[in-house]
């Protein structure tokens, strides 16, 4: 039986990873900032570039695409869960 983490208008629950360019982080996390719906990033700094994660719904994945054009960023996705799972 399979599991997914999902909402009836907004579809499933996904994990929003980005690669940033360190010296794009600040510009970046205010681009997220000014989504219309809460976003809780972790980060990991690797080198020269850092990692944004965040859960968001697929149905608001093109808002975050919109808001990373900017920045020639687009965000890679996984189901929530796998991501949970390990």
């Amino acid at each position: 039986m399979s599991i997914v983490l999902a909402s009836r208008e907004e579809g499933e629950l996904l994990l929003i990873r980005l690669r940033v360019e360190s010296r794009q982080l600040e510009d970046v996390l205010e681009a997220l900032a000014d989504l219309p719906f809460p976003v809780n990033p972790e980060l990991c700094h690797v080198g020269m570039y850092s990692l944004v994660e965040f859960p968001a719904f697929a149905g608001r994945l093109a808002a975050v695409n919109e808001a990373l054009a900017p920045f020639d960023l687009r965000a890679e996705t996984s189901p929530m869960l796998d991501a949970i799972r390990g």
